[in-house]
């Protein structure tokens, strides 16, 4: 009897391990088979292509037109129907991570978004190889981007590797002086943030880009849109990664493979945080294939954390936006209170663009307001033009709700004034065109001069106008023409529809 027991509880002891250890996070690492397939969904019209993994889509092959001011705002107008992967997904079952990947290299005005050749191997298996060949208009260049998609069953994440050939049909073209190419520029679901508060809004991700630096350092970049010197010029070290951070459950990553770390520069957009992968060309390099090497993963959630917390944040110049720290966020509803530092985040579910200013005599000034104690102020000794304006403004173009149902904008604010002569002080919106001259009016509100209390001006303008099309956003401008001192304050943006 006693063996019995003995037997018994041994084989019960068997089963309690076997049921802790097929619980435990030990037991799911390695689980995870891969069956990768190329798969074509929406029948003949609009058919659709994706990357699959058993049931469960991975990412979109897009090849169609982009509307504006996407277009302009997204790829500078190089090409209406750019060649990308999008809504790609690093893990099983998770959500996407990755917005977009461009399939085409940049160099100048060459831009090879013309499809020419597509391949696929190794369908339903754990390795799926694309192959995508493309070329620009003109046949001066040739790009050939082999996409290896693997699953790392250790970091639990899928593996995006990407080789790309870029070969110079007329090198001649150059006259030995060969330009840079940017052979990829991805951007991150969630990041940017919406810039202000509405229904319906996304989920903002993210605060710190982190990466390995040439120098071995870890460096980390506030997310934020200031145009500020470190988010430029970035060098990686061999192999190493450059991440967004922190989420439990995303930190999307991309490595530079080999040397290509040591031909490259990373450049940060300022508007969008999608990041340019760019590396020079040497004028022996014009006459044979040139070759890039790159890999997009889910970075392990313990590993962005070391990253972050080494993480240095390289100083900034002297002078960057006239030497200030900070500047007020633009909101539809402000009293001006509240600020974004050029080497912090802003904390919150909103990533605001800040004010500017243009002129002299611009102050935030913080002992003095309407309703609290804090305004925009301009105070000029001498006759001229002062303004705050939005960077960039509000609307479609810059992370705000779509035009479609937009039937304008009443804006207002409350001015005070001393002594204000010239022209006087005022408001005024303009609808803006970005990276263009501009060619809409300025529609302002009366102007008040001479000394007087808080008064209140309004100015309503319609829809965008239809043409061109490329209207990224309206700017809003508080501005005195003029000597004298003016404060504004209780700004409130009513989106019409």
């Amino acid at each position: 009897m006693k063996s019995t027991r003995q037997a018994i509880t041994g084989v019960a002891l068997v089963v309690v391990v076997v049921m802790l250890f097929s619980t435990s996070p030990l037991c799911a690492i390695g689980t995870h088979k891969p069956v990768f397939t190329w798969q074509y969904r929406g029948g003949a019209v609009n058919t659709e292509q994706w990357i699959y993994d058993g049931d469960s889509p991975l990412a979109l092959f897009e090849h169609r037109v982009i509307e504006q001011p996407a277009l302009q705002l997204m790829f500078c107008n190089s090409g209406r129907k750019p060649l990308l992967l999008r809504h790609i997904r690093l893990t099983p079952d998770g959500p996407p991570l990755v917005e977009a990947v461009q399939l085409y290299c940049k160099c100048g005005q060459i831009v090879t978004d013309q499809l020419v050749d597509l391949d696929i191997a190794g369908q339903g298996t754990d390795r799926l190889v694309v192959t995508f060949v493309t070329g620009d208009r003109e046949k001066t260049a040739t790009s050939t981007r082999v996409l290896t998609l693997t699953y790392d069953s250790v970091k639990e994440t899928y593996v995006y590797d990407f080789q790309v050939s870029l070969k110079f049909n007329s090198p001649e073209l150059f006259n030995d002086k060969p330009p840079s190419v940017e052979y990829v520029d991805p951007w991150f679901v969630g990041c940017p943030g919406p810039a202000v508060e509405f229904p319906g809004m996304w989920k903002r991700r993210y605060q710190q880009f982190v990466y390995e630096a040439q120098n071995g350092e870890v460096r980390s970049i506030p997310i934020n849109h200031y145009t500020t010197s470190h988010k430029g010029g970035i060098k990686l070290k061999p192999d190493g990664i450059f991440l967004t951070a922190f989420e439990p459950d995303a930190n999307p990553a991309i490595q530079m493979v080999g040397d290509t770390a040591d031909k490259s520069n990373i450049s940060i957009c300022w508007w969008g945080y999608d990041f340019h992968l760019s590396r020079s060309i040497a004028p022996d390099e014009l006459f044979g294939p040139i070759p890039s090497h790159y890999r997009i993963f889910r970075c392990p959630s313990e590993t962005a954390k070391s990253l972050l917390e080494k993480g240095v944040q390289p100083p900034l110049g002297e002078n960057e936006w006239d030497g200030k720290k900070e500047y007020p966020v633009y909101e539809r509803v402000s009293s001006f209170d509240k600020g974004l530092r050029l080497d912090r985040s802003y904390q919150g579910a909103v990533d605001p663009f800040p004010w500017l200013y243009v002129g002299k005599g611009a102050e935030w000034d913080r002992t003095y307001g309407r309703t609290d104690s804090s305004s925009l102020k301009i105070a000029r000794k001498e006759e001229g033009l002062t303004r705050w304006q939005t960077f960039q403004g509000d609307g479609e173009g810059y992370f705000a709700e779509p035009w479609t149902p937009c039937k304008g904008y009443r804006v207002s604010c409350y001015v005070k004034t001393d002594t204000v002569s010239g022209r006087g002080s005022t408001l005024a919106v303009q609808y803006h065109v970005p990276n263009s001259p501009q060619v809409f009016p300025v529609i302002t509100a009366r102007e008040v001069t001479g000394t007087s209390d808080w008064t209140r001006l309004e100015v309503e303008v319609g829809p965008p106008p239809p043409a061109p099309p490329e209207i990224g956003c309206l700017m809003i401008m508080l501005q005195q023409d003029g000597s004298g001192t003016t404060w504004f304050d209780d700004l409130n943006v009513v989106f019409i529809q």
